[in-house]
């Protein structure tokens, strides 16, 4: 579990005032995200995606507390 969450800076044209890594399992890990009007939350397994807003990302690997992350423009 990460002690902090991490802030990952967004491109503002996504309109996610907020992004966070808030927590790190040894299977997955847990995103915060929030904007106008909007909040969401979920837990991304490796090789699972998620999305908000237009921006999406992907868990390429996790585990021992670290992750790697893949964000790309949503479809």
């Amino acid at each position: 579990m990460t002690k902090q969450p991490t802030r990952i800076p967004v491109d503002s044209r996504f309109g996610i005032g907020s992004l966070e890594v808030t927590s790190i399992s040894a299977r997955s890990v847990v995103v915060q995200a929030s904007g106008r009007g909007m909040f969401l939350t979920t837990s991304v397994g490796e090789g699972g995606t998620g999305s908000l807003n237009g921006l999406s990302f992907r868990v390429a690997q996790v585990g021992d507390g670290k992750t790697v992350l893949d964000f790309f423009p949503a479809k």
